[in-house]
């Protein structure tokens, strides 16, 4: 027994180098929303979903010490369609006032009825969302209900336990825009805009929608965008595609007439364009090198050696070989994508890569020096010299993300990961002071999170997402923070299936 221990000792110890976490945050992911999930509340839904990530690869390995070892050696599930058949006695409950039942599985659908508060019905199904559950209405017919927690309570079942189902095609998008305008009417709500328009994203690869600052005027523009920005002069908008995990292209939409076009294609996960001040010209973040889909590795050591596998590493296993009195690690590396900034042409899809950092992710384009492009480097924020190619430091800090010019070009709103959760701050380019504007409470918890500034046009208020009600919604303040309110009501600001997952997404312009 003797002789075992220090071999069971290593292999305790690899295993816990292996499971500990990492000062390396995890890759996030994009989470790409269907129609469905444009749901009267919000859930967390489980979709194809392609990672971007947004941390600082380290260079340094980690070290293990390696014990004298003893003589000798040593479920997936596929869920597919269901049907309405779940054999259960589940119930749900409604627990608001009052609660929509429609035909399907979305706002898009008409309303058959409306249910009150201790309501309960026989509970089917799930739709492929995770938003709605599928139910048996009063009168014996099938129904769609908000699957969100504010509005209803599930009774002798789970969530994971409902089988999914499937629904027909959705009616036009109009259904929508009346839905969430006849909402903000019956309320008599003052939307907390001072004036202009809002063009926003409902995720990464979400639906892009037009509203009014009123509220009114909500309008479906395209779907699948990523990182939408609108040009200077409010004509266009610019936001990217990606095929799957992999190749992705840049577009243009028309906010004139409509008309959506290519302007390159063939680059990996393109993300984050920004537009010239003329509105010739783009400048995206795309992925070009580093480690992808890396491979096990193995490594042979001599006892007593101390064993070093790059920081990150999932060991995936251990072999001594008494003989040679030789240890052998196997591992996969972390993966190590890198972030280049490319320069392209509007009209003719020409490009030019630009100097960068190795992790270069979110660039803006000043608005008011078209010389200059500040993005998020590998150690805080860089400055862009388009005139020289330089690139010089601006911040030191890593936690400082996707960067936004005022209209002034003075002052960048930024998202900072406080700690656990994302802060909104603004940053003085002439003095280099920074404020932060939102602060949960010492007593929240969780502490919520801000994030996704955009400037109003006139540069005096700032749109942001935040989760601070539970779920992500359209909030707006002054530019000093101060008078920190909701975009809408809570039941408007649930139907527009918000969702914000921490890699650098621009989600909301705010225009003339």
């Amino acid at each position: 027994m003797n002789r075992l221990t220090p071999f069971i000792l290593l292999i305790l110890f690899l295993l816990t180098a292996c499971a500990s976490p990492s000062s390396v945050n995890p890759t996030p992911t994009l989470v790409r929303l269907d129609r469905s999930a444009l749901a009267e509340a919000t859930v967390t839904t489980v979709a194809a979903t392609s990672t971007v990530s947004d941390t600082l690869p380290s260079a340094t390995s980690t070290a293990i010490p390696v014990a004298t070892p003893p003589a000798s050696s040593v479920s997936s599930t596929t869920t597919g369609p269901a049907t309405a058949t779940f054999d259960t006695a589940a119930q749900v409950e409604v627990v608001t006032p009052a609660v929509n039942l429609r035909v399907g599985p979305g706002l898009d659908y008409d309303v058959i009825s409306v249910a009150k508060e201790g309501d309960q019905f026989a509970v089917t199904g799930l739709s492929p969302s995770g938003a709605w559950l599928q139910i048996v209405t009063a009168d014996g017919k099938p129904g769609w209900v908000t699957a969100a927690s504010a509005y209803t309570r599930l009774i002798d079942v789970e969530v994971d336990d409902l089988p999914i189902i499937e629904a027909g095609a959705t009616p036009s998008n109009a259904a929508v825009t009346e839905a969430v305008t006849s909402e903000l009417a019956s309320s008599g709500q003052t939307a907390a805009l001072t004036g202009g328009q809002l063009i926003f994203a409902t995720g990464s690869g979400g639906d892009l929608y037009s509203v009014n600052a009123d509220g009114t005027g909500l309008q479906k523009l395209a779907s699948g965008v990523i990182d939408p920005v609108v040009s200077l002069d409010g004509t266009q908008v610019a936001f990217t595609r990606w095929d799957g995990d992999d190749w992705g292209a840049v577009y243009t939409l028309s906010l004139v007439n409509g008309v959506e076009r290519v302007v390159a294609g063939d680059m990996l996960q393109p993300k984050s364009p920004t537009w010239s001040p003329d509105g010739q010209t783009l400048v995206v973040s795309f992925q070009h090198g580093g480690l992808r889909d890396p491979k096990e590795e193995c490594r042979r050591y001599d006892l007593g050696e101390r064993v070093r596998v790059p920081e990150g590493s999932q060991i995936t296993g251990t072999t001594y070989n008494g003989d040679k009195g030789q240890m052998i690690v196997c591992f996969v590396p972390a993966e190590d994508l890198q972030w280049y900034l490319r320069e392209i042409e509007v009209a003719s899809g020409d490009y030019e890569d630009l100097p960068s950092d190795l992790y270069s992710y979110a660039p803006a384009w000043d608005p008011q020096n078209a010389w200059r492009v500040i993005y998020d480097g590998e150690k805080g924020l860089m400055q862009l010299d388009l005139t020289s190619g330089s690139n010089t430091s601006l911040t030191t800090d890593v936690r400082d993300t996707a960067p936004v010019f005022s209209p002034g070009g003075q002052t960048l709103a930024l998202t900072y990961k406080q700690h656990d959760h994302w802060e909104v701050y603004t940053f003085d380019l002439a003095s280099g002071a920074r404020q932060r504007l939102t602060k949960p409470s010492i007593l929240a918890d969780p502490q919520y999170n801000s994030a996704a500034p955009a400037w109003s046009p006139d540069g005096s208020q700032i749109a942001f997402l935040t989760d601070r009600s539970g779920h992500w919604e359209i909030w707006v303040m002054n530019a000093d923070g101060s008078a920190q309110r909701p975009l809408f009501s809570t039941e408007v600001q649930a139907q527009l299936g918000l969702q914000y997952n921490g890699v650098n997404e621009r989600l909301l312009n705010w225009i003339e």
